[in-house]
């Protein structure tokens, strides 16, 4: 009985801890909290002139030194020619990295200047640590309504 009971008791503790983990994700979006340090807007589709924040979510803290952001032309399907990247080094107290910039024009960075395009189309932001690929995302930039 009371080896059942410890068995028991590890399965609910394996449990609770499975689920306050977070899976692996990049987050984009308009609108940041900064109390719960999270993306408050998130979406797939920006106008030009749009605030954009992109978020590395890891689920874990990280198992790498440095995190390399990169942004391509095209799609997930057909990666073009890379437009920037942004490398940063990160210690394993960390789980989480918000890519964002002060526009010139005040705010937050907008979709136009955070990607560096000048015309609409697909984006894709890829994540790499220690080399390794992450995780990938596509996003579209559209014309100003």
């Amino acid at each position: 009985m009371k080896k059942w009971f410890v068995a028991m008791m590890a399965a609910l503790a394996c449990l609770i801890v499975g689920c306050n983990v977070e899976d692996t994700a990049i987050l984009c979006g308009r609108e940041w909290n900064v109390n719960l340090d999270v993306i408050a807007d998130t979406a797939s589709e920006f106008e030009m002139n749009d605030p954009l924040i992109v978020q590395f979510r890891y689920g874990t803290n990280f198992d790498f030194a440095m995190l390399k952001t990169t942004f391509y032309e095209g799609t997930l399907a057909n990666k073009g020619p890379e437009i920037w990247n942004h490398e940063v080094a990160v210690n394993e107290k960390q789980g989480v990295y918000t890519l964002q910039g002060k526009s010139r024009h005040g705010g937050l960075m907008t979709a136009r200047e955070l990607c560096r395009k000048k015309e609409p189309g697909p984006v894709v932001i890829e994540v790499r640590g220690d080399g390794k690929v992450l995780m990938t995302k596509q996003i579209l930039l559209i014309k100003n309504r």
